[in-house]
């Protein structure tokens, strides 16, 4: 339940509303009950998280044939590899893929119309690859707005004197999101000396139980719950509407402007940036992210300018949703997608340029699954030998 699934959906959803047939195929989960409920039809995708699969092959393939496919869309490399090797290679069926991350995998084949999220990633595969596609990361703006504040904030029993910092992201490793959650816990800890605010944090992953760790020795530190800690919302809207202030990255950036809420944009490295006029071109250019900074203490500093003014907090919100209406609009990049899809179709690849790109794939792919063996044997290494007893030692017999 990422930034990247999510576009999916809502791009699928815009399609269809357009006039087009569209099958999701995914594995079984979370997202799955929404994308039913917005009438979008799934086939189940028989192996999860793991790429590529000969079982997933065989069953795109066999929907792609029963349902006379034109064209297919995959997000992220497991199922661009996946169709790259099957359908596309057997049937010549036409493929589109998208990478919503902050990098392009070497393993994507070189050939294919490739979507990017950003100028900047972009700019790094120019020369590298002949169809480059740019869609910013688009949210439903009508879904995604300013509603009943005062009925969110009553969800979580927020006072109206408390300012409410919001975050919706996975608790994960990846871009060290999860480490950016963990300074925030630690920055508002700071700032509950002086302010009467409030961090509200959605999502799930790897890191859940470490932020909810963390999260419970500063309540338990106050005596109150300055920290709340959700899980994962199939729907936050409620979340970011709660909130006083945001901070996040990628899609859930864009979904805080979306919202009316001034943002602080997270990174990796200790990057923590306020979004205002002068930040803006930045952030348009290289996406919601950002690479390098002082941790916690910019962080502080960046909140510092939003908690003692109200008018600030409003004026930077109002120009976060007019950047998000007229920018990520949902109908605007699905009639961009649309165009993509009808010059795959029109615009049949060359088979030598195929050959040569497929090779090149296969052998970046095996590389990729060489290095990742050797960090898992590693690791497992390391925790076998963290959790063995001391030489000479004596552990209790457990059995």
């Amino acid at each position: 339940m990422g930034g990247s699934q999510m576009n999916a959906l809502e791009l699928a959803r815009q399609m269809g509303d357009q006039g087009h047939e569209l099958v999701v195929f995914a594995p079984d989960g979370e997202l799955v009950e929404l994308a039913s409920a917005w009438g979008l039809e799934v086939a189940r995708a028989p192996v999860a998280h793991s790429w590529p699969s000969m079982r997933n092959m065989v069953a795109l393939d066999r929907l792609v044939r029963e349902r006379a496919i034109d064209v297919a869309h995959a997000y992220e490399w497991g199922p661009a590899v996946e169709l790259a090797f099957g359908s596309h290679l057997l049937r010549r069926t036409p493929l589109v893929v998208s990478v919503m991350s902050m990098d392009v995998p070497a393993h994507i084949p070189t050939h294919l119309p490739l979507i990017l999220g950003t100028r900047n990633l972009i700019a790094t595969q120019i020369g590298l690859r002949p169809d480059l596609q740019l869609i910013e990361p688009p949210v439903d703006t009508t879904t995604n707005s300013p509603t009943d504040a005062v009925t969110s904030r009553g969800r979580w029993r927020f006072r109206t004197d408390e300012i409410v910092i919001s975050v919706v992201c996975r608790l994960v490793t990846e871009h060290e999101k999860v480490q950016g959650v963990l300074a925030a816990i630690d920055t508002v800890d700071t700032l509950a000396d002086s302010h009467p605010v409030r961090l509200l944090i959605v999502g799930d992953g790897e890191g859940l139980e470490q932020v909810r760790a963390r999260a419970n020795a500063v309540n338990s530190r106050r005596g109150a719950e300055t920290v709340i800690v959700t899980g994962r919302l199939l729907d936050p809207r409620e979340a970011y509407d709660a909130a006083d202030i945001m901070f996040g990255m990628g899609g859930s950036a864009i979904k805080s402007i979306a919202f009316g809420k001034p943002l602080v944009v997270q990174g990796s490295g200790g990057f923590w940036r306020l979004l205002d006029e002068s930040s803006l071109p930045i952030f348009l250019e290289q996406g919601w992210f950002g690479h390098g900074g002082g941790g916690t203490s910019d962080l502080i500093r960046e909140l510092r300018k939003l908690l003692d003014n109200e008018d600030h907090r409003s004026r930077l919100g109002a120009l976060g949703r007019s950047i998000a209406v007229e920018r990520f609009s949902l109908l605007s990049a699905s009639s961009r997608l649309e165009e993509i899809y009808r010059t795959a179709v029109d615009a049949p690849t060359v088979a030598a340029a195929k050959s040569l790109s497929l090779g090149q794939s296969a052998i970046e792919l095996a590389k990729y699954k060489t290095v990742m063996g050797s960090r898992r044997v590693r690791t497992s290494m390391l925790r076998r030998k963290s959790t063995a007893p001391p030489a000479g030692g004596h552990h209790e017999d457990r059995r």
